[in-house]
């Protein structure tokens, strides 16, 4: 079973966000997840509120963080602790998920077989900024039905629309799936970035791909259709 690091508020309503942390725990647990929350466990022996032990249970939070597989961000709400966990995520390349609604289990990131989701770690640097006409793009995985959440239904490759460039009024983009050919279109913002070179000789070794750039046709749209409503 994979280990994921679950990250979420405790300062603040401490009661209720070890209530919180609980339920996330439970939640991810019962998706065939190990959960781990460092504050549900560290606080047993070193109290939050005294500046030493706080800082000792944060540093064997980053410990333990290096041998997970995942960081999962539960929530909206950033905090000091959270930051620095993100921080080290990404400095020692781990998969950082941001799970806008922890309350609800459709929005965890658990694919449906046994290969870990793209995301953000799986795209070009600063790919957000660029056009993505011709580029083959990494689906969000939470734009996906809970049955099509796995590594090809994620990968795309952009035909047109407004929506290909970063400062277009209209958010639509024109897509084809790389595994099976399907086309339609999403919203920019359901894409999490231009895959990396690396990433996709991965995926393609692991999946049959029936879908090649060479097949791609532009597609074109008016200004009305590129408008997002």
């Amino acid at each position: 079973m994979k280990l994921v690091y679950l990250c979420s508020p405790l300062r603040g309503n401490y009661e209720e966000n070890m209530k919180r942390a609980t339920e996330y725990c439970k939640t991810a647990s019962e998706l065939g997840v190990i959960a781990f929350a460092p504050h549900l466990y560290f606080t047993q022996f070193y109290r939050d509120t005294i500046p030493e032990e706080r800082e000792k249970g944060l540093q064997l939070g980053l410990a333990m963080l290096d041998k997970c597989e995942e960081l999962w961000v539960m929530g909206n709400r950033i905090t000091q602790g959270m930051a620095s966990e993100i921080a080290y995520a990404k400095e020692h390349h781990i998969p950082i998920f941001e799970i806008e609604h922890p309350e609800e289990k459709e929005f965890y990131p658990i694919s449906a077989d046994e290969n870990q989701l793209l995301g953000r770690h799986s795209c070009e640097p600063d790919s957000q900024e660029q056009n993505y006409e011709g580029k083959i793009l990494v689906m969000n995985y939470d734009a996906l039905k809970e049955e099509y959440r796995s590594r090809p239904f994620q990968l795309w490759l952009a035909t047109g629309g407004f929506g290909c460039s970063p400062s277009a009024r209209g958010r639509r983009v024109f897509a084809t799936n790389m595994y099976d050919g399907e086309q339609t279109s999403f919203y920019r913002q359901d894409f999490a970035g231009i895959v990396r070179k690396e990433v996709l000789e991965e995926v393609q070794k692991q999946y049959q791909f029936g879908y090649t750039n060479q097949e791609s046709q532009s597609t074109s749209e008016t200004e009305e259709e590129g408008i997002e409503p």
